[in-house]
């Protein structure tokens, strides 16, 4: 029967009827997935002024550390008022490595120094102070790190 249905013709109207129902479904079905998708998606909303808006978590600039709150005293202190979980630690996670999971502070990618390092700086003297978490650290430092954080300085 089919190859009779062939060599008439019918055989492509017999195929295009069956087929063009379940590809139709397919579509529309793939189409509403790809809808609701969409819609589920949240829109980015600012919160605040452009100042507040562009304010990173991981990141103190400039410009903070310039305002009327921070800039009288040492850069610890900036830090402690503006972002205070910089300075939070870890606990220590080695016994044999006493400074396992403190925090600590590079001064323009230099070598690791203690966080009352920047006791001696003045907020002026600061472009940015970028913090790492302990996995960034540890690739960028290696073990040197010690699971903790480190505070990247930039100077000016």
């Amino acid at each position: 029967m089919l190859a009779a249905a062939a060599r008439s013709g019918t055989l492509f109207h017999i195929l295009s009827r069956t087929c063009i129902v379940p590809v139709a479904r397919i579509c529309a079905t793939a189409f509403l997935l790809f809808l609701a998708a969409c819609a589920g998606q949240q829109p980015v909303v600012s919160r605040g002024s452009g100042a507040e808006a562009s304010r990173s978590s991981d990141v103190i600039t400039a410009t903070e550390l310039a305002g009327a709150s921070v800039s009288g005293g040492d850069a610890l202190e900036a830090v402690r008022r503006l972002r205070p979980r910089f300075l939070t630690s870890r606990g220590s996670g080695s016994i044999r490595a006493t400074n396992a999971g403190t925090v600590h502070v590079s001064l323009d990618g230099g070598p690791l120094q203690a966080v009352s390092f920047l006791s001696g700086m003045r907020p002026g003297e600061i472009a940015e102070i970028r913090f790492l978490s302990a996995s960034q650290a540890a690739q960028q430092f290696g073990t040197n790190a010690g699971t903790g954080g480190v505070m990247l300085v930039k100077s000016k």
